[in-house]
C-alpha cells in the first residue's frame, strides 16, 4: 500500500498548491483507512483553533484522497471530482487536522470500479471525521465521480 499513497503525496504535491501551503500529508493508508493530517501552525485563525477553511479541505481531500487510492489500486487512470458535500463543525479544533476516511465495504468498491469500466463514469459516497481531545469535532461527507479522461 506504500507505493500507492506515495502516489497521492506526489499528486498532491504536482498540482495542488493548497495542500503544500498547508502541509498536508499521508499519515497512514492501509488499503481500509486514509488518514491525512495537518499542522495547526498554517491552518490557524484568529481565534488560536483550525480555520474552517483547512477543516473543510482536509476532510475533502482525505475522501477525495481515498477514491483517487482506489482507483489506482485498480489500475485506473480517471479524472476525479467531488460533486457534493456536507460538512459540520461540532467544535473547535485545538490541534493538528486529522482526518481519518473509512473505504466503503469491498462490495461497494468493486461495484464503483464495474461501473467506470462499463460506462466510462461512476460516483461513490466518502465519509471523513476529524476528532478533537477524543470528540468528534467535524463530520464530513462528500459524493466524488471518475470520469474517462
Amino acid at each position: 500500500m506504500k507505493n500507492v499513497s506515495h502516489k497521492l503525496t506526489e499528486f498532491f504535491h504536482a498540482h495542488l498548491p493548497l495542500i503544500r501551503h498547508m502541509e498536508l500529508e499521508v499519515e497512514h493508508y492501509d488499503g481500509d483507512t486514509l488518514v491525512l493530517c495537518a499542522p495547526l501552525g498554517p491552518n490557524i485563525n484568529d481565534k488560536l483553533t483550525a480555520f474552517g477553511g483547512s477543516l473543510y479541505n482536509v476532510a475533502v481531500m482525505t475522501c477525495w484522497g481515498m477514491a483517487y487510492l482506489k482507483t489506482q489500486e485498480h489500475g485506473i487512470e480517471c479524472n476525479q471530482v467531488v460533486t457534493k458535500a456536507n460538512i459540520s463543525y461540532m467544535s473547535p479544533v485545538r490541534g493538528a487536522l486529522r482526518a481519518v476516511c473509512k473505504a466503503p465495504p469491498e462490495a461497494e468498491i468493486e461495484a464503483f470500479i464495474a461501473k467506470f469500466k462499463q460506462r466510462g463514469k461512476a460516483k461513490i459516497d466518502l465519509s471523513a471525521k476529524i476528532t478533537c481531545g477524543g470528540k468528534l469535532a467535524v463530520d464530513f461527507a462528500g459524493q466524488y465521480a471518475i470520469l474517462s479522461e
